[in-house]
């Protein structure tokens, strides 16, 4: 949902007014935590299964604590991601806004 700052245009505007009307709480958790977050906590967790155990899905050794702290992990991680994608949007939106619509031609 992010974009540079010198190619924005106006369905990424129209886009990003849809995301906020949700609000940043349901953006972070949707985005952030369960897309980034969730996406990072199964990877990475099945990298490791894969490098120490041979298998992806092993439940050799500690597997409860192992997935335990990647969960809280990657909620952690997944919800700052969120944040600073909400901000970052937010700012480019705001910018856009009150420079008029001239500049989305630009």
């Amino acid at each position: 949902m992010s974009k540079p700052a010198d190619d924005i245009n106006p369905d990424w505007l129209i886009a990003w007014e849809r995301e906020r009307a949700g609000g940043m709480r349901r953006f972070i958790w949707s985005h952030g935590v369960l897309r980034w977050g969730g996406f990072m906590f199964c990877f990475s967790l099945g990298v490791f299964q894969y490098a120490h155990y041979g298998a992806p899905f092993s439940i050799e050794g500690n597997w409860l604590m192992r997935m335990g702290i990647a969960l809280a992990t990657w909620i952690f991680v997944g919800y700052g991601y969120g944040r600073s994608q909400w901000r970052r949007n937010e700012q480019i939106y705001q910018r856009y806004r009150r420079g008029g619509a001239g500049q989305l031609d630009a």
